[in-house]
C-alpha cells in the first residue's frame, strides 16, 4: 500500500496514540490505522466536491460513507460493524476531548435489518406516492411566504422525486449536474463520471415538460446557462428568489442536504406518518423495476452499476415477494 494511503489527520494519530497507551495489540492498531485512512480519504473526495462545510464531519457524511461500503465495495455485515466500531470509538474520543462538540456517529445503527436484507419499511408504497404527488400542488399548511413560492417550486419538487422514483437517482448524482449534462431537446441527463455510476437516462414526455417548465420559469437574471451552472437551484424563501453564489458567481447550487429537507418537508405535508428518504424512492425504483420484468442484466445497466452483485438484496426481495 503505498504511503498516501495511511495518511490520517493529527487527530486520529492522537487516537491511534491512546490506544497504544492502553496495550491495545500491534495488529489492532494497524487495523484501525488503516480503517480510519479510508474514512479520511472519503473526506478527502467531499471537501474536494465541495460537499464538506465549516471542517464539519456530519452524521449526513457517515450514512453516506456506509452506504458506499454496502452498495458498491460490498462489504460483509461483519466487516460493516468492525468499521463501525473503529469510528464509533474515534469520534467517542474526539468528543470526550473536547476536538468536537456533536458527534456524527450516534445516529447510525448498523444491524441485520439494514445492511443485509431489504425490507417492506425501505421501499414506499403506491398510496404514499399518489399522497406525496398530490401534496405537491396545494398549500394547506404553509406560510404566506412558502404558499407564493409554490408555483415555482411544486414543479421542481415533483421532477426530483420523479427522478429518484422513476430512473433510480442517487442524492449526488443529482447534486452534480451541470447544464452541460443536459439536452432538454431530446430530454436526456448525463451522469457524469465522477459519481462513479455515469450513464445517460432519457426521461418521459412528462418529465421531460417538467424540467422544461423549471428551468424555463427561473427569472433569466438567475437562471442557470451552459454549460458549468449547476442544473437544480436553491431557493431563498426569505426574498422570494432563488439563491446566487457570489463565489462562483453563478446560481447557488441545490445540496444533497437541502433535497434531502425537501423530501422530509414534501412527506410531513402529505401526512405520510413515517420517515421516507432518497434512498426509499430508489429502492422502490429498483423494486417495481424488476417486478415489472426487467432483467437484472438490463437494470445493472440502466443504473450504471458496476457490478450485478449490487442487485441482490433487491432480486432477493422480489423472489421472496412474488
Amino acid at each position: 500500500m503505498e504511503e498516501r494511503s495511511w495518511h490520517i489527520p493529527f487527530e486520529a494519530e492522537a487516537f491511534l496514540n491512546h490506544l497504544t497507551a492502553r496495550q491495545r495489540k500491534e495488529s489492532t492498531i494497524k487495523r484501525y490505522r488503516y480503517d480510519l485512512a479510508d474514512f479520511y480519504r472519503f473526506i478527502e473526495v467531499k471537501e474536494e466536491l465541495g460537499e464538506k462545510q465549516d471542517g464539519a464531519i456530519t452524521p449526513q457524511m457517515i450514512e453516506e460513507y456506509f452506504y458506499l461500503l454496502q452498495e458498491e465495495r460490498h462489504y460483509q455485515l461483519r466487516t460493516l460493524k468492525r468499521v463501525q466500531t473503529v469510528l464509533k470509538r474515534f469520534f467517542h474520543y474526539l468528543q470526550s476531548t473536547g476536538y468536537i462538540n456533536v458527534n456524527p456517529m450516534t445516529a447510525l445503527h448498523v444491524d441485520d435489518s439494514v445492511w443485509n436484507t431489504l425490507t417492506e419499511e425501505e421501499l414506499i408504497t403506491h398510496s404514499e406516492e399518489k399522497q406525496l404527488k398530490d401534496s405537491l400542488f396545494y398549500d394547506s399548511g404553509m406560510s404566506h411566504k412558502q404558499a407564493a413560492s409554490r408555483p415555482l417550486l411544486a414543479p421542481r419538487n415533483l421532477l426530483l422525486i420523479s427522478l429518484f422514483l422513476h430512473y433510480g437517482f442517487r442524492l449526488q448524482e443529482i447534486s452534480l449536474l451541470r447544464m452541460k449534462h443536459v439536452n432538454q431537446g431530446l430530454g436526456e441527463l448525463s451522469i457524469p463520471e465522477q459519481t462513479g455510476n455515469p450513464r445517460v437516462v432519457t426521461l418521459t414526455k412528462d418529465d421531460k415538460n417538467l424540467l422544461y417548465h423549471y428551468v424555463q420559469v427561473i427569472p433569466k437574471a438567475v437562471r442557470p446557462v451552459y454549460p458549468e451552472d449547476p442544473l437544480f437551484v436553491a431557493f431563498d424563501f426569505q426574498r422570494q428568489t432563488y439563491r446566487w453564489s457570489y463565489e462562483t458567481d453563478a446560481p447557488k447550487n441545490l445540496t444533497e442536504i437541502a433535497i434531502q429537507k425537501m423530501v422530509r418537508e414534501e412527506r410531513k405535508r402529505a401526512g405520510i406518518d413515517r420517515a421516507i428518504s432518497a434512498r426509499h424512492f430508489r429502492n422502490t425504483f429498483i423494486v417495481r423495476t424488476l417486478q415489472a420484468g426487467t432483467t437484472p442484466e438490463k437494470l445493472q445497466e440502466m443504473l450504471g452499476l458496476n457490478t450485478i452483485l449490487t442487485l441482490n438484496k433487491y432480486i432477493d426481495y422480489v423472489e421472496k415477494n412474488k
